[in-house]
């Protein structure tokens, strides 16, 4: 598999769970600062690795496609989150893995589709 598909989702839930239980930060900003740092990672992981393609084509339009997919993808991850944690009272590690799991797909199609369509 893919190091871009494996390694940042785990991260992500990481970063959540750091900044929520160590500086208890709500879990829902913990997941939005999580996403940042996880869609910078990612799009220089999927940029070099998953598509094959140097820093000097089309950087700055591509990285923004690439912002624009992952927002969405981060809204659809935090109405999972919150749906799941707030009314069917999963916790919210379990809870985001689930969403990731969901939206994760939806990042890849977005970007492969869209962002570093050939």
């Amino acid at each position: 598999m893919n190091i871009t598909r494996q390694e940042t989702p785990h991260f992500s839930v990481e970063r959540m769970s750091f900044l929520t239980e160590i500086f208890n930060i709500y879990y829902m900003t913990s997941a939005v600062f999580a996403f940042i740092l996880a869609v910078t990672n990612s799009f220089v992981l999927n940029k070099l690795w998953t598509f094959n393609e140097s820093f000097n084509e089309n950087f700055v339009k591509k990285y923004i496609k690439f912002i624009v997919v992952s927002t969405i993808t981060l809204l659809v991850n935090l109405a999972i989150l919150y749906s799941l944690t707030e009314f069917l009272y999963i916790h919210y590690i379990i809870s985001q893995i689930i969403a990731i799991a969901v939206s994760l797909w939806i990042n890849f199609m977005g970007n492969l589709i869209w962002t570093f369509k050939k």
